[in-house]
């Protein structure tokens, strides 16, 4: 009997498939490299799938921040990293205008490039999507939401780039200890004191490469 045999995935929801797995930072197989190769296989065997698109942006903008915590490999220049997210999720929104997490990572990496226009515009744009889930409407809009709130006040305390170097230093010491928990607490705690994200964004290139 065959009758609830699952339908085979096509070979390129088969590599985004993977590129997720291998992405999951969690997970004992996580591997950087791995997840990036599986989601170019999956947009080189069907590019006009904007899922995959937003999962690679997704993992370009996240790179400099997981080689302070995790000590990912070096295939992708970190400096580089940015404009390589930029493209894809332009491209993700060129295959599906709709996609509200595509909004949230583009208006992210804006921040992280001292953007702040182009950021505030991502993220209204986030915010007056028509919602295809539950889930989307409250959680990814309030993300959207309060980005924008925080791009618009501005800074509401002093930063202090010496105390937030530091704190980039001790995650990176952590992460060569393998403590990686400790590693994403200190990265945090470097959030709270950085100037602004675009320094914040320099610094740790700086810093992991």
């Amino acid at each position: 009997m065959h009758l609830f045999r699952q339908p085979s995935l096509d070979k390129a929801e088969e590599h985004f498939r993977q590129g997720l797995y291998y992405r999951n930072r969690k997970g004992r197989e996580f591997d950087f490299d791995m997840a990036v190769e599986h989601f170019k296989e999956a947009i080189k065997l069907n590019p006009e799938i904007g899922r995959y698109h937003t999962e690679l942006g997704k993992a370009y903008v996240a790179a400099p921040l997981l080689a302070v915590t995790r000590g990912i490999g070096d295939s992708t220049s970190l400096e580089k990293c940015l404009q390589l997210a930029v493209d894809e999720l332009n491209q993700a929104l060129n295959c599906d205008p709709s996609q509200i997490d595509s909004y949230l990572v583009l208006g992210e990496a804006y921040m992280y490039m001292g953007e702040r226009q182009k950021a505030v515009n991502a993220f209204r744009m986030a915010t007056s999507m028509p919602s295809p889930s539950f889930v989307d409407s409250i959680f990814l809009k309030s993300y959207a939401k309060r980005r924008l709130k925080n791009l618009e006040q501005g800074k509401q305390k002093d930063s202090q780039p010496a105390a937030a170097q530091e704190c980039i230093e001790q995650a990176i010491s952590y992460r060569d200890e393998g403590n990686y928990g400790l590693a994403e607490k200190k990265l945090m705690q470097a959030f709270n004191l950085a100037p602004d994200w675009a320094w914040l964004y320099k610094a740790i290139c700086r810093l992991a490469s």
